[in-house]
């Protein structure tokens, strides 16, 4: 569903939704399916004057839809529950005016894009690396670059005409610096990429694949939700045997997701019988490749067939023969020799939950290295069903299993993931778990349940926060000493860090990290700290 423009009249309408987005209240804590039927709801008749329903939700839409783009995450979530307020009360907008079903869905489907829209903006992991439409160049340069091209041996059909120069001159360019930085990152993977491309008598020079993907590196998404080193979509990561979900998800393993690589282009090598047919289907899927070869009556030269391809695509080939000339002639391009610095590892098998952050602190290891040693673990928590193969640092995997061995099980997590279902409430979740619905809003930054999906993971904070609440509620039943026994601890939530915690409450990091056991400032959204003792 595309970005709407306001609909009729609306001038007046969308200031009322604009207020209306900070003023809607709650009507009660039930989460509701995404493409549930609305419930019905008795209210009184609105007012002539007023705008019909359906021009309301249009008008929160819009309201939302600018929210997304200035990336205000607590306007577009008061518009957004508003929204889902309104589609409650109006069953009648369970269809289109124009009797054409799903206009809930619809509206569904648009605010899931605005929020992923909203994330995208806050994660400064997303990959641009397209390249550029190449521009003309002087057939005396082609011929200079095809002299420096022709001083190294390549094992894939590698050509220098013009469009591979022009993006010679890209990289080497304006993409300059960031080359250099996609480079050092490379060292580290490209031996374990040429090793099992090797293994699967394929092209050694495949292995600069992940230069054009992601430059090589395994935390990338695109806006089109490719992730890792390989830019996998989830769908294809799973025809591939890579985990894909919401705790787990292994297309940003760089050595899991190079293994699925090589088989997935030894599939389209298959296939198409052409290294560039197999790489053009790489990146747009064999089908549109299909469609491009009806469309050339069967023609399976790439450089005929690439007229029929979306710019991405025909530029795509022309990009990777650039970047192997380039990085197979370093010097000649006034770049530093390529070092490889393969990384030392050891695996240490975990049954069960582990939270990183404990296993980093019983360990006395830095927890953002470890984080970053397993990239797959989005939440930094293993599964709680069979064994993880976790990453630790060369020589310490005898001692860190005996330290995992050590932590009691009530101690190995800090919170819970729970996937919502049908039927689910924030209480209902909160006493599943021992915690509270203001603990487990707080830790998502979820101002209204309301706005809950079925299939959202939610962070969950372990029980002493709601143990805590319980004693002091039994212990102080006023408001005001219930308030004033509740600032003396906070739950983390996104976007916190240490520092600006600290600053809230008038106390420093070091005093913080003393007062909670920390090792260094890493907290984590549904993290509890004591403010005071």
């Amino acid at each position: 569903m595309s970005r709407r423009a306001f609909t009729s009249g609306a001038l007046l309408v969308v200031l009322a939704a604009v207020a209306g987005c900070r003023t809607a209240p709650p009507t009660h804590d039930g989460i509701h399916p995404a493409n549930a039927p609305a419930a019905t709801a008795n209210s009184d008749p609105a007012p002539a004057a007023q705008p019909d329903a359906h021009d309301q939700v249009e008008a929160l839409l819009a309201s939302a839809q600018d929210a997304a783009a200035r990336g205000d995450a607590p306007e577009f979530q008061d518009c957004e529950a508003a929204v889902f307020q309104l589609l409650d009360r109006t069953p009648e907008l369970a269809v289109r005016p124009n009797d054409c079903p799903a206009y809930r869905d619809d509206v569904v489907a648009e605010l899931a894009s605005l929020a992923d829209q909203i994330d995208d903006g806050d994660d400064d992991t997303t990959a641009d690396n397209s390249p550029p439409e190449p521009e003309p160049v002087a057939e005396t340069h082609v011929s200079e670059v095809q002299e420096v091209a022709r001083q190294a041996k390549y094992d894939l059909p590698v050509v220098v005409n013009p469009e591979v120069t022009s993006l010679i001159d890209f990289y080497t360019g304006r993409y300059r610096e960031k080359l250099i930085a996609a480079l050092e990152r490379a060292s580290i993977y490209l031996p374990y990429i040429r090793a099992e491309l090797k293994k699967a008598n394929m092209p050694l020079d495949l292995a600069w694949l992940p230069l054009v993907e992601s430059a090589f590196n395994p935390h990338a998404r695109s806006r089109a939700k490719a992730q890792g080193l390989w830019q996998f979509m989830a769908g294809t990561a799973r025809l591939y045997d890579l985990r894909a979900d919401s705790l787990v998800d292994e297309r940003n393993d760089p050595f899991l997701a190079t293994k699925a690589a090589v088989r997935h282009l030894g599939d389209l090598h298959n296939m198409f019988g052409s290294w560039e047919l197999a790489l053009a289907a790489y990146n747009c899927g064999a089908g549109n490749i299909q469609r491009a070869l009806r469309r050339s009556n069967g023609d399976t030269d790439f450089w005929t067939l690439r007229r029929y391809l979306r710019r991405e695509t025909r530029n795509y080939v022309p990009a990777l023969w650039a970047v192997v000339v380039v990085t197979k002639n370093p010097a000649a391009y006034g770049l530093p020799p390529i070092e490889e610095h393969p990384p030392c590892l050891d695996r240490v098998p975990v049954r069960g939950s582990l939270d990183l952050d404990v296993l980093a602190q019983r360990a006395g290891l830095d927890a953002g290295n470890l984080a970053d040693l397993n990239p797959a673990l989005k939440q930094r928590l293993t599964p709680a069903s069979g064994t993880y193969q976790l990453a630790v640092p060369c020589g310490l995997g005898l001692n860190i299993a005996e330290t995992i061995a050590a932590i009691p099980p009530s101690e190995r997590v800090r919170r819970f993931l729970h996937v919502i279902k049908k039927g689910d409430t924030p209480g209902a979740i909160a006493r599943k778990y021992g915690s509270s619905v203001d603990a487990i809003m707080a830790a998502n930054g979820i101002r209204n349940p309301r706005a809950l999906r079925i299939g959202q993971t939610l962070i969950v904070p372990r029980g002493p926060v709601a143990a805590y609440e319980r004693h002091t509620a039994a212990s102080a039943p006023s408001r005001k000493a219930h308030a004033h026994a509740a600032t003396k601890r906070y739950v983390v939530r996104r976007g916190d860090t240490l520092y600006r915690i600290a600053r809230r409450f008038g106390t420093s990091t070091g005093e913080l990290q003393k007062r909670n056991n920390l090792a260094d400032e890493m907290i984590r959204p549904g993290d509890v700290l004591l403010l005071s003792r």
